[in-house]
């Protein structure tokens, strides 16, 4: 499994899939893995989308859920959570495309503040009555792949509120404005609707598995064939409808969709991806599954042919580290992911594991490389539980306390706990250099935890 799984549980998000953030509240898990080439690929793929909807690409962020159903959704402000089950579905590049101008659509058209608004006549208990007893389950924003097993209609069964019925209709109500959104995007862009209709039929074979249990009334989307329809008349009117995919778009969509399948599925990645295919995206596949099965010396000689032949590319030099550092060969992990931080700056993701394998060195200097990194990469990843704890580890092992206590100040208030985050930060001012730009960052981690509604621990 990759590395950097984020589990998070309790999620209090307003998702445009009600029912995700109903369970969710119930406890369950949401998995986000996080990958610096994947994220990366899929924000290329996307940002004409962005720029056509006068979105600013730099705010969007792009969350990957693993989870193996056709789903993705928008939730806490423009956030884009996507399913691996979906990106590895997706044949084409303009597939994935589709599926995030839907989702672009959301957020260009304000859906998640008109929809707090809607929540406000909703209770949660509203919603949990819903699934619980009608057995309802409405799927993320583009899937709709929702089951209901129950009947709003049937006078001796459960019956979905009539507050929620006013809210699954007023989602359906936004779930075709995002549609029309994505057709308007995709005009703009000069891309083809094909493929967008090509995923809605892969998902209506996926709806006709599940006919017998599904609840059309208790679903947020239009049922799928009105949506194939209404793709297909844009792509009747549209100059582009048979505009192909670019080259480079086709190589980081098969490129992508290999990693996941090496990673999440690495049987399945051997016998899709066989011997007989000698492509880069095959040959990724294979390296990755390799190493996930235990057969390192294959998977190290395959991700070496391919650096050999690419030694400028960033994503195999910083797997290549993630193989070593996993198998407990940090020293030389650290040179595999130097050379990918070198190749690519601007990721704080690889410079987050860079700094991960320089402290399992154990090694003063590599102590000191470490945290360098891990101050670099809070400008990009500010939110990372992870780079903090790797902080306080490292500013301790330089015998550093005042900035120890702010990373530990920092990582408790990720967390949410304010008395533990207050006394770190507290610590943090007394152990610091006074007006020095990190006893600020104390200081105003002490007036936010001050602003924050009371009642958390």
């Amino acid at each position: 499994m990759f590395k950097r799984i984020i589990t998070l549980f309790s999620l209090a998000l307003f998702a445009l899939a009600p029912f995700g953030a109903a369970r969710a509240q119930q406890g369950q898990r949401l998995n986000l893995i996080r990958d610096a080439e994947i994220e990366n690929n899929i924000r290329a793929l996307t940002v004409p989308i962005w720029r056509a909807a006068g979105l600013d690409p730099n705010a969007i962020e792009i969350m990957i859920v693993q989870d193996n159903s056709l789903n993705a959704f928008v939730a806490g402000g423009q956030r884009i959570f996507i399913n691996t089950g979906l990106i590895m579905r997706t044949e084409t590049p303009n597939q994935l495309i589709g599926v995030m101008a839907h989702e672009s659509g959301h957020i260009a058209g304000g859906h998640l503040a008109r929809m707090q608004e809607e929540l406000r006549n909703l209770t949660t208990l509203q919603i949990l009555e819903a699934i619980l007893g009608a057995g309802a389950m409405a799927g993320g924003a583009v899937s709709g792949s929702g089951v209901g097993r129950g009947s709003t209609t049937n006078a001796g069964g459960p019956r979905a509120p009539g507050s929620l019925m006013a809210f699954l209709h007023y989602t359906q109500t936004q779930e075709s404005a995002a549609d029309q959104a994505a057709m308007s995007y995709l005009q703009r862009t000069g891309q083809s609707p094909k493929g967008t209709i090509e995923f809605l039929k892969t998902l209506q074979r996926e709806e006709r598995m599940q006919i017998a249990r599904r609840d059309p009334y208790l679903t947020t989307h239009p049922l799928t064939p009105e949506r194939i329809s209404a793709f297909e008349q844009a792509a009747a009117q549209s100059p582009y409808v048979n505009t192909q995919d670019t080259q480079q778009n086709l190589n980081m969509h098969h490129r992508m969709v290999a990693k996941l399948m090496g990673f999440i599925s690495p049987e399945t990645a051997l016998a899709k991806f066989s011997e007989a295919d000698p492509s880069v995206p095959a040959r990724y596949a294979r390296a990755i599954a390799w190493y996930r099965k235990g057969a390192l010396g294959s998977a190290l000689l395959s991700i070496d042919r391919l650096i050999k032949e690419a030694p400028n590319d960033p994503y195999f030099h910083e797997v290549r580290g993630q193989m070593l550092y996993e198998n407990g060969r940090s020293a030389e992990a650290v040179i595999s992911y130097r050379k990918a931080a070198q190749l690519l700056p601007s990721s704080g993701l690889i410079k987050i594991d860079f700094a991960r394998a320089l402290l399992a060195t154990n090694n003063s200097d590599n102590d000191r490389e470490a945290v360098r990194n891990l101050e670099l990469a809070s400008q990009q990843e500010p939110d990372s539980f992870d780079l903090w704890r790797m902080m306080a580890e490292g500013y301790s092992k330089l015998n550093n306390p005042g900035m120890t206590s702010l990373a530990r100040a920092e990582m408790a208030a990720l967390r949410g706990n304010k008395s533990e985050a207050a006394t770190h930060a507290d610590a943090a001012t007394r152990q610091l250099p006074a007006n020095t730009p990190a006893w600020q960052r104390a200081q105003d981690l002490k007036a936010y935890i001050n602003t924050r509604p009371k009642g958390g621990r």
